[in-house]
């Protein structure tokens, strides 16, 4: 069969309209989303209002007198709600001690009771020196209104050896 002009032109509209349904029904798939009740809690909102979820994070490292293991803790909190998933990333670490594992999941914790995990990092010291270590929490916090994921940064001074401030 032959393709006529008058074929071709009610194959493009057919197609256009056909489209222009699917993206209407997208559309409407969204708007619903945003006006269900569940769909905003623990979201920030366009009025910059925050909805009850986040997460708290500290991270603290014992002084080491000299190469070898740097015993961390990262210690996450949950706010609004309870801890149901949670680990930690390294993002930078001295270049003296860099960690064992760059993740650290709740698993590992030695605490997790859903009010809070302390999750154990260890750093492997080659040398002397003083640093910053930076880590980024995550973790899923919920309540009777939902889970949301959260996150939250931390740092902690590194100390192996003698201080820098002190030599």
């Amino acid at each position: 069969m032959r393709a006529t002009p008058e074929r071709a032109t009610v194959g493009k509209t057919a197609i256009s309209w056909i489209a222009a349904v699917a993206v209407a029904l997208v559309a409407a798939g969204a708007a619903r989303a945003d006006d269900a009740p569940h769909a905003k809690f623990g979201i920030a909102r366009a009025d910059g209002g925050d909805m009850g979820f986040s997460l708290k994070a500290e991270v603290d490292c014992a002084p080491s007198p000299g190469p070898g293991r740097v015993q961390c803790v990262v210690r996450l909190r949950p706010v609004g709600g309870t801890l149901h998933f949670s680990d930690a990333l390294v993002l930078s670490a001295p270049p003296f001690a860099p960690p064992v594992r760059d993740r650290v999941a709740v698993r590992d914790a030695k605490r997790s009771d859903g009010a809070g995990a302390d999750l154990p990092l260890v750093l492997a010291a080659t040398g002397d020196g003083d640093g910053e270590l930076y880590v980024l929490a995550r973790a899923t916090v919920c309540s009777e209104r939902g889970c949301r994921p959260v996150q939250g940064e931390a740092t902690a001074r590194v100390v192996v050896g003698a201080s820098n401030e002190s030599r």
